[in-house]
């Protein structure tokens, strides 16, 4: 395969994907505004730690096993779809999601006071809590067969899935905290985990498992080197869900709970708005780099395409926001929110230096390089909290979103030195060019905004954005549709 054709493949997958998160976005604006209408800053807030908290518990729970099976799963779809070594290694992964979910039921049950204590400061709601236990069950399930689709590239399967899945979300969301406010947050977690359950059947039940008969010292042999990974990444996971909690709690405990609702409101933005770019790259991206592993020249180019085009949708998307953010935030939200242009004014740039960082972030875990990437994501994750609550401590909002782009500047010096010492990585000078493109109209819109606020009306902001607009369009064009 070409470099070029790399552009076109990435491209063209990016796009089906793109178009499910495009969709998962629109109505995730109608549920954000019913939220911030009948539940207010305060009950985004409570999303946000209840979010954490579920990620930790399921973090602990499922020991990394979904992440790290895509890359097994990968390698070995690519040599017979119908290998019963294959067939195997998703009988073995069904069972685990099952064993998984139970474990996070059990957990749950056992700390439903204390997590009742934690997010809503009483035990009132220590019996929606233990409701709540079944939310494992559904997503470890749901994780595991959705990890076998990334795995097996099945591209159109994966964004149908999605698809179906964030419109039922908001309708079932929006009911709920209409009538029962702050008290339908937890419903709403549980009755969307289910549907994501019965998704996850139905679109994986045309692939064959083994029904061999199976031993339980088989069934832990042969999960062994799966562990192995997912261990690691289960660390890591947990690490980043304490270091967010500290963060939330910090904010709530020094501040208010509608300051814990003003963070919350601007990780939607970095990360899940913007972020749909890497979540849909990462559905292709990551098996895909697993099967040129053992192939240099393949492996370095689909790194560097993928860099590029990062880059390219990334860099306009956060100028055109830069520009149109102080107007859609009271839309998308209420005029209580405007205060989450604070974080985002140096925040937003944290995005270009993610879409730099990201895709070298997976060299080690292809690799199978477990130590390395542990370091990478933990350097990473303690950066942020340290300098969150130093720098929200000194410089309040602000220094929220300057914490998230000193954290991308170290941990991606970091990545690269590994990745490049170690595995002889390098940026090709195309790459390097647009790295440096992207730098550039990134710190400009930063100092736009500091001499003339968030506006449609600034010159200079809208001066950049031109520029890169028409920057992208040109060598996306140039780089997809070359030699063809």
């Amino acid at each position: 395969m070409s470099q070029q054709s790399f552009h076109r493949t990435i491209f063209k997958n990016t796009g089906l994907f793109g178009f499910s998160q495009v969709l998962r976005i629109v109505m995730r604006l109608i549920t954000n505004k019913v939220a911030a209408i009948f539940i207010g800053a305060a009950g985004i807030g409570l999303i946000g730690l209840i979010e954490n908290i579920l990620n930790l518990i399921k973090g602990i729970t499922d020991l990394g096993i979904p992440s790290s099976s895509v890359r097994e799963v990968a390698i070995i779809s690519t040599k017979n779809e119908e290998d019963e070594k294959e067939k195997r290694l998703l009988q073995i992964l069904y069972k685990w999601s099952w064993i998984s979910g139970i474990i996070g039921v059990l957990i749950t049950l056992l700390f439903s006071k204390k997590i009742s204590v934690s997010v809503f400061e009483n035990d009132n709601f220590r019996i929606e809590i233990i409701f709540l236990s079944l939310y494992f069950l559904f997503s470890s399930v749901a994780s595991i067969r959705l990890s076998v689709l990334r795995g097996k590239k099945k591209v159109t399967t994966i964004v149908l899935h999605q698809i179906i899945l964030v419109v039922i979300s908001t309708f079932i969301a929006i009911p709920f905290y209409y009538y029962f406010g702050i008290r339908g947050i937890i419903p709403v977690f549980v009755a969307t985990s289910f549907a994501n359950f019965l998704l996850s059947l139905f679109f994986t039940r045309r692939i064959k498992v083994s029904n061999s008969k199976l031993t339980f010292s088989e069934f832990l042999n042969e999960l062994l080197p799966v562990f192995k990974l997912g261990m690691l990444l289960s660390i890591n996971v947990v690490f980043g869900q304490i270091c967010f909690y500290i963060i939330r709690w910090f904010l709530k405990e020094s501040d208010s709970i509608d300051v814990l609702g003003i963070y919350q409101v601007s990780n939607t933005f970095l990360v899940s708005y913007l972020g749909l770019i890497f979540a849909a790259m990462a559905n292709d991206y990551y098996p895909r780099l697993c099967n040129y592993e053992k192939n240099e020249e393949k492996f370095n180019n689909l790194i560097n395409d993928q860099t590029e085009l990062a880059l390219l949708l990334v860099v306009p998307s956060i100028l055109i926001l830069y520009l149109v953010i102080p107007y859609i935030i009271p839309i998308l939200y209420t005029a209580e929110f405007i205060l989450v242009l604070k974080i985002l004014h140096i925040g937003l740039f944290s995005v270009v230096l993610k879409a730099i960082i990201w895709p070298i972030g997976y060299i080690s875990l292809v690799k199978n390089d477990k130590l390395m990437y542990f370091k990478q994501n933990v350097i990473g994750d303690f950066m942020n909290v340290i300098l969150s609550v130093l720098l929200f401590h000194y410089l309040n909002l602000k220094g929220l979103g300057i914490a998230l782009v000193i954290m991308f500047v170290i941990s991606g010096f970091y990545t690269f030195y590994g990745v490049n010492t170690k595995y002889k990585f390098k940026y090709r000078k195309d790459t390097q060019q647009v790295l440096l493109v992207s730098i550039v109209l990134g710190i400009l819109a930063i100092l736009s905004i500091s001499f003339n606020d968030f506006s449609i009306k600034n010159p200079f902001l809208i001066i950049t954005m031109l520029v890169s607009v028409i920057y992208s369009g040109i060598h996306l064009k140039k780089k997809i549709y070359r030699n063809s």
